[in-house]
C-alpha cells in the first residue's frame, strides 16, 4: 500500500463517520508513483459516491500529508470471470411464483415480495424480512423473487446463499487472505437473497463482514431479502447495529397454513411428477385435517402416502379415508375431545351460512333444520354434555328431540355423500380451532 495512502486513512477515519470509512473508502487500492496519487475503485458505484460525497474530505487528507500529490481517482480493472470463485448456491427450479399456493397465511408475504421483484430498483422495503417457523415457506417466497426479477430482467445479478455458507465463505477467504474478493462478489449483487439471516448470531467476524456488505449495497439502493425464523429485534448475540439496519426495512410474519390452504397445497403437489399420486378434494382435506404444522410435513406426510400406495400396488383411483389412515396411522392425531357447544355452534352457522341465533330458532326451513340436526349431531359426538343439556343450547328441546335429530343425521350420511362430506369439512375445522 502507498505510504501516504496509510496516512490518510488514520485520518479519514478520524474525521468521517465509521460507516462511511468502512463501505466506501477502506475497499480504495492505492497506487502512488512521484506525482500521482491513484486511488482505485473496486466499481463505479464506488467510484461515483467517492467522487459526489467525499472527494473533499480525501483530497484533504491527502494534502495534509503531501501536498505535490495529484489524485486521480478511477475503477480497479475487473478479474475474468473465470477467476471469480462462485459464493453463491442456484436458485431452486421449482420455488417460482407459479408453484406458490396462496391463502390468508401468505397472502401479504406474497404481495410484498411480488412487488420487490417487479420493482428491485425502486421498492421502498429494504431490506425485506420473512420471518417465521420452519417449513412454512420462506425460502420458496424469496426465490421466487429471484427468479421473477431475472425474467423481468436478464442482465440482473441475483445472488442467493445460506448463511451458514457465507460464514464459511468469511472463514475460508480470511485463512486465504481473500476477504476484499468475496466481498466484491457479494457487493456485486442487484437483489441478495440470504436463508435464516439469524445464524449469524454470535459469529463475530461474519457479522463485521456482512455489516459492511449491507451498507455498501443499501447505500447503492441494493435490494436485500432475509429469511429469518423470528423477528430480527429478538435475535440474541446480534450486534445492535446489524438489529437496527434489518428492522428499518419491511419484517412480514409468515404463519402456518390454515386447512383449505393446506389442502390446496397437498392437490398441487400431488400432481408433481415426481410424486404423481391422485388425491380426491375430501382426501385432501382429512389429511390437512391432521397434519397442521408446516409445509414439509404435508409433503413428508404425502411421499409416505405415495410409497404405500406404490408398494402395495394399489390403484390411485382407490385412495379413501381409510387409505390414508393405513399409510399414515402414526401421524394421524386423535379426535379432540370436549369441544365447546358455542364453538361448534359457529362453525355449523358458519358452515351453512346461517346465524347462531337461528339454529336455536323454532325455524322449520329445511335447511335450516338440517344445520340445526348437524350441530346438535357434532354436539353429541365432541362435547362430554348430556343430551338434556345439548337440548337446552338449543332452544330448551327436549331429549327426545336431541335423538332424533342424531338419528336423522346418521340417516342422511348414509343417504347423501354432499352431507357426509359437510359433516367431515366442519369436524376438521373444528379439529383445528
Amino acid at each position: 500500500m502507498s505510504q501516504t495512502w496509510a496516512q490518510c486513512l488514520n485520518t479519514l477515519k478520524d474525521t468521517i463517520p465509521l460507516s462511511q470509512y468502512s463501505v466506501w473508502v477502506q475497499p480504495l487500492k492505492a497506487l502512488e508513483d512521484k506525482e500521482t496519487l491513484s486511488l482505485m475503485a473496486p466499481n463505479n458505484q464506488v467510484k461515483d459516491y467517492i467522487n459526489k460525497n467525499l472527494k473533499t474530505q480525501i483530497k484533504s487528507a491527502v494534502h495534509q500529508h503531501n501536498k505535490d500529490l495529484k489524485i486521480f481517482i478511477g475503477v480497479a480493472p475487473t478479474k475474468k470471470p473465470s477467476t471469480m470463485r462462485q459464493h453463491s448456491t442456484p436458485l431452486f427450479e421449482d420455488y417460482t411464483f407459479d408453484n406458490l399456493v396462496l391463502g390468508n397465511a401468505n397472502q401479504m408475504a406474497y404481495g410484498a415480495t411480488r412487488q420487490i421483484a417487479e420493482n428491485i430498483k425502486g421498492s421502498p422495503y429494504n431490506p425485506f424480512i420473512i420471518y417465521g417457523g420452519s417449513g412454512l415457506g420462506k425460502t420458496h417466497l424469496m426465490q421466487a423473487a429471484g427468479h421473477l426479477a431475472k425474467t423481468l430482467n436478464p442482465n440482473l445479478k441475483v445472488l442467493y446463499v445460506p448463511l451458514m455458507d457465507f460464514v464459511r465463505n468469511i472463514t475460508s477467504s480470511l485463512r486465504h487472505n481473500t476477504i476484499e474478493d468475496i466481498k466484491l462478489f457479494y457487493q456485486s449483487a442487484d437483489l441478495l437473497l440470504v436463508d435464516d439471516i439469524h445464524l449469524i448470531a454470535g459469529k463475530e467476524k461474519s457479522q463485521e463482514e456482512f455489516f459492511h456488505i449491507f451498507n455498501f449495497l443499501f447505500n447503492g439502493k441494493k435490494q436485500i431479502i432475509f429469511t429469518c425464523d423470528q423477528p430480527p429485534k429478538n435475535i440474541r448475540s446480534l450486534e445492535e447495529r446489524l438489529k437496527t439496519r434489518f428492522s428499518q426495512g419491511l419484517n412480514l410474519h409468515l404463519t402456518p397454513p390454515e386447512l383449505e390452504m393446506r389442502a390446496a397445497i397437498l392437490l398441487k403437489k400431488s400432481q408433481n411428477e415426481k410424486i404423481n399420486i391422485s388425491l380426491t378434494e375430501d382426501v385432501a382435506l382429512f389429511i390437512a385435517g391432521h397434519i397442521t404444522s408446516n409445509v414439509r410435513d404435508l409433503e413428508g406426510a404425502l411421499l409416505k402416502l405415495k410409497a404405500f400406495v406404490d408398494f402395495s400396488k394399489m390403484d390411485q383411483t382407490l385412495i379413501s379415508k381409510e387409505v390414508v389412515e393405513a399409510a399414515l396411522g402414526d401421524l394421524i392425531k386423535p379426535q379432540i375431545k370436549n369441544i365447546e357447544v358455542n364453538d361448534i355452534q359457529k362453525e355449523v352457522a358458519k358452515h351453512y351460512a346461517l346465524t347462531i341465533s337461528d339454529l336455536s330458532s323454532k325455524s322449520r326451513k329445511q335447511h335450516t333444520v338440517l344445520a340445526r340436526q348437524m350441530a346438535i349431531y357434532i354436539c353429541h359426538e365432541l362435547s362430554s354434555l348430556s343430551l338434556n343439556k345439548i337440548g337446552k343450547h338449543f332452544g330448551n328441546r327436549d331429549h327426545s328431540t336431541v335423538i332424533h335429530a342424531i338419528k336423522k343425521i346418521n340417516e342422511k350420511m348414509l343417504e347423501s355423500a354432499e352431507i357426509k362430506n359437510d359433516y367431515d369439512i366442519i369436524k376438521l375445522k373444528l379439529a383445528n380451532l
